[in-house]
C-alpha cells in the first residue's frame, strides 16, 4: 500500500512538472482546469463557460453566445473567435476568411476536443502564440454539444477509455445519440444546431471524438467523406488539397495520422482497413450533403488523456491554418458545389454503396502485435494485445460501387398536412414554396408494400423497411401544397430526406407510418356476396384468383386472405393506403406559388 502511494505521488509530481514545462509561458490565471489538474481532469459545464466568459472579458476577439437550450434547460453555448469582430454571419461572410465550426462533446464522454479548444482559444486571444490563425480564419467553437449528457458526470461512463478521471455520458437526457440525428432531427439540440449551421454556413466543419475499437500505435485517426456522396468540386479539394497536406503536417509534428480504422478482420489487422461513406445521420456525412467538408477527429481511447488532447490540439491548429492558407481554393470548391445544386442537380444522386472487395492500395499501419487465446469467460477466442509495436503496409479497401441512385426531380410536392416533414425540411435550410392555385400535373409517385417495422427501438423510433414501386400519374393538387424546388443549395439534403430508398429517408424513420394503416374493413358476409358478383363479371379476375390458389398454398388455406384478395380489387379499397404522399415533378411546369413564410 505504502509503495503504491509513493508511486502515485511520483507520477503526479512528474505530471505536474510536465504541466509547468508545457505552461511556462502561460500566466497562472490563464491555465485551464485541465492543465491545473495535471492533465487528469476535464471541467464541468459551469467551469468551462466561466473560462470562456473570462476570455470574452479579456479579449475583443472573443464572443460567447447561446444558440439554444437542452431538454433539461441548459444553454448551449457558442464561442466565436474573430480578430476583426465578425461575430455574426453576414459580417463573417464579408470578412473574406475561412469560417470553421468546431464541435466538441457530441458524445460527452469523448471530451478531448473541449480541453484542446479551451487551450487553443487562450493561446489565440491571451498569450497570442496562435493569434496568426485568425489572420485568415474565424472560429465557431461549441465547447460542449451534448450538454445534458456532459453533466451526467462520473468515472464509469467510458469503459474503454483511459481518462479523464471523470467525464460525461454518451447520449442526451432523452437518451438520444446526437450523432445519429442529423437528418431526422428529433432532438432539440439537433434542431438548435441546424439553425446555427444554416445561419452561418461555415466553410469547414470539425467534429471531435474518441474512438473505440482495436489497439494500435496511432494517437489520432480521422475521417472525411471522399466519395460520390460529395459534390465533385468539393471532393477534389478534399482529396487533392486537404488530405495530403494534413497528413504531411501531422507527420512532421510527430503525430502520424491514418484514416479512421475499420478493420476488415479484427483478428488480423494485416488483412486491411475498409473505407465507406456514412449515412447522413452522422455529422460529417450530413455536412457533406450540405456541400461542406466535415472532418471527424477520433483520438485513440487507450492513450492517456494528455496525449490525446495534445494530438487534437495539433490537428485543430493544422486544419485551421490549412483552411485559411488555402482559402481561395476552399471557397472555390464550396461555391462551385453550392452553385451546382442551385442550378439543379443534373446527375443521379448516389444513395447507397458497396465496398469493392479489391484493395485500392496500401496504407502504413502502426500496430501492436496480437494473439488469440481461448476464453473461459466468453467461450470463444479473445484478442490479446501485446505492447510490441510493428509497422506494416496493409491493404486499404476504399473503392465503392453505387448500388442505388436516383435522378433528382425538378421539385417534390408535399401535401400541406404533413407538417412535421415540412418543418424539418425548413430546419435543414431548404426554401419551400406553396401553391397559390390548384394544379393538375404529370408526376412520378411511389407505392409501398411489404412494410415491416424493427421490433426494438432505435434512437427513439422503430425504423421501417419496405418495397417500393414507382409509377407515372396525372394528379390534381390543391392550393397550399408545398413545393420543394430542387434548384437550391441544399438540394442533396432534400433528396436524402424525401427519397424513400435513401438510408436516412424520413419514410424509413417513420415520419409517414400512418399511410401503412388500414382504416376501413369489409365484413366477411358482405365480401362473400360481392366476390361472387366480381368473378361472374370479370373473367380475368377469375383466372387470376384461380392461379393464385394454385401457386400459393397459404393463400388457398386462408379464408381471410382469399376474401381480402377481392376487397383489394373492389372500388371500396382505400387507394391512399401504402401510397407515399410525396410526389416527384420531373419537368419545369409552370406553377403559381408563393414562398412559405
Amino acid at each position: 500500500m505504502h509503495r503504491t502511494k509513493l508511486k502515485l505521488a511520483g507520477l503526479f509530481l512528474l505530471l505536474l512538472q510536465t504541466a509547468i514545462v508545457d505552461s511556462q509561458t502561460i500566466p497562472g490565471e490563464w491555465l485551464t482546469d485541465y492543465e491545473k489538474s495535471g492533465f487528469r481532469k476535464t471541467p464541468r459545464d459551469t467551469e468551462t463557460i466561466d473560462f470562456c466568459r473570462r476570455l470574452e472579458r479579456a479579449s475583443p476577439w472573443i464572443k460567447v453566445l447561446s444558440f439554444g437550450k437542452t431538454p433539461e434547460g441548459r444553454d448551449l453555448h457558442l464561442v466565436i473567435a474573430s480578430k476583426d469582430g465578425s461575430f455574426e454571419p453576414n459580417a463573417a461572410a464579408r470578412a473574406g476568411k475561412a469560417v470553421l465550426l468546431i464541435q466538441n462533446g457530441i458524445h460527452a464522454g469523448e471530451i478531448d476536443g473541449k480541453d484542446a479548444c479551451l487551450m487553443l482559444l487562450r493561446d489565440i486571444a491571451i498569450t497570442k502564440s496562435k493569434a496568426a490563425l485568425l489572420e485568415r480564419a474565424i472560429l465557431l467553437v461549441i465547447p460542449i454539444y451534448n450538454l445534458d449528457g456532459h453533466e451526467r458526470f462520473g468515472p464509469y461512463n467510458r469503459i474503454n477509455q483511459n481518462g479523464p478521471e471523470e467525464m460525461g455520458w454518451r447520449v442526451t437526457a432523452q437518451n438520444l445519440n446526437l450523432n445519429r440525428d442529423y437528418l431526422k432531427a428529433d432532438a432539440p439540440e439537433t434542431q438548435a444546431w441546424l439553425r446555427l449551421f444554416t445561419e452561418w454556413l461555415p466553410d469547414f466543419f470539425i467534429d471531435c471524438h474518441v474512438t473505440d475499437g482495436a489497439d494500435f500505435q496511432h494517437v489520432l485517426t480521422y475521417g472525411l467523406e471522399t466519395h460520390e456522396n460529395v459534390s465533385a468540386p468539393l471532393r477534389a479539394w478534399i482529396n487533392g488539397n486537404y488530405v495530403p497536406a494534413i497528413e504531411r503536417q501531422m507527420a512532421a509534428a510527430g503525430s502520424p495520422i491514418i484514416p479512421y480504422i475499420f478493420l476488415k478482420d479484427d483478428k488480423d489487422p494485416k488483412l486491411g482497413i475498409v473505407g465507406f461513406p456514412a449515412a447522413p445521420r452522422f455529422s460529417t456525412s450530413y455536412t457533406a450533403i450540405q456541400n461542406r467538408p466535415g472532418l471527424l477527429i477520433e483520438t485513440h481511447m487507450l492513450k492517456d488523456y494528455k496525449t490525446r488532447v495534445d494530438a487534437t490540439y495539433r490537428m485543430l491548429e493544422s486544419t485551421i491554418a490549412l483552411a485559411g492558407n488555402d482559402l481561395p481554393a476552399l471557397h472555390r470548391a464550396v461555391t462551385a458545389a453550392d452553385e451546382e445544386a442551385a442550378r439543379g442537380l443534373r446527375d443521379p444522386v448516389p444513395l447507397r454503396f458497396e465496398v469493392a472487395d479489391k484493395p485500392t492500395g496500401t496504407i502504413r499501419f502502426l500496430g501492436y502485435k496480437q494473439r488469440l487465446e481461448k476464453s473461459d469467460i466468453s467461450g470463444t477466442d479473445r484478442i490479446v494485445y501485446t505492447r510490441e509495436p510493428y509497422e506494416a503496409n496493409i491493404p486499404r479497401y476504399d473503392s465503392l460501387t453505387v448500388t442505388k441512385s436516383v435522378q433528382p426531380p425538378f421539385a417534390y410536392l408535399i401535401p400541406r398536412q404533413w407538417r412535421e416533414v415540412i418543418d424539418r425540411l425548413r430546419l435543414h435550410g431548404l426554401k419551400l414554396d406553396r401553391l397559390t392555385a390548384p394544379a393538375t400535373l404529370d408526376v412520378e409517385s411511389y407505392r409501398f408494400s411489404n412494410a415491416a417495422w424493427q421490433q426494438a427501438p432505435f434512437e427513439g423510433r422503430h425504423p421501417v423497411t419496405y418495397s417500393v414501386e414507382s409509377s407515372k400519374e396525372r394528379r390534381s393538387f390543391p392550393a397550399g401544397t408545398v413545393v420543394v424546388r430542387m434548384n437550391q443549395r441544399a438540394a442533396r439534403v432534400a433528396v436524402h430526406a424525401l427519397e424513400p430508398e435513401a438510408p436516412d429517408a424520413f419514410a424509413a424513420w417513420g415520419f409517414f407510418d400512418a399511410i401503412f394503416e388500414q382504416k376501413e374493413y369489409a365484413e366477411n358476409y358482405v365480401m362473400e356476396s360481392m366476390a361472387k358478383d366480381m368473378l361472374a363479371k370479370d373473367p380475368q379476375l377469375k383466372k387470376d384468383f384461380e392461379a393464385r390458389l394454385g401457386r400459393d398454398t397459404s393463400f388457398a388455406h386462408s379464408p381471410g386472405a382469399r376474401l381480402r384478395f377481392f376487397y383489394e380489387r373492389s372500388p371500396y379499397w382505400d387507394p391512399e393506403m401504402n401510397r407515399y404522399p410525396v410526389v416527384r415533378l420531373m419537368t419545369n411546369a409552370r406553377l403559381e406559388t408563393e414562398t412559405l413564410p
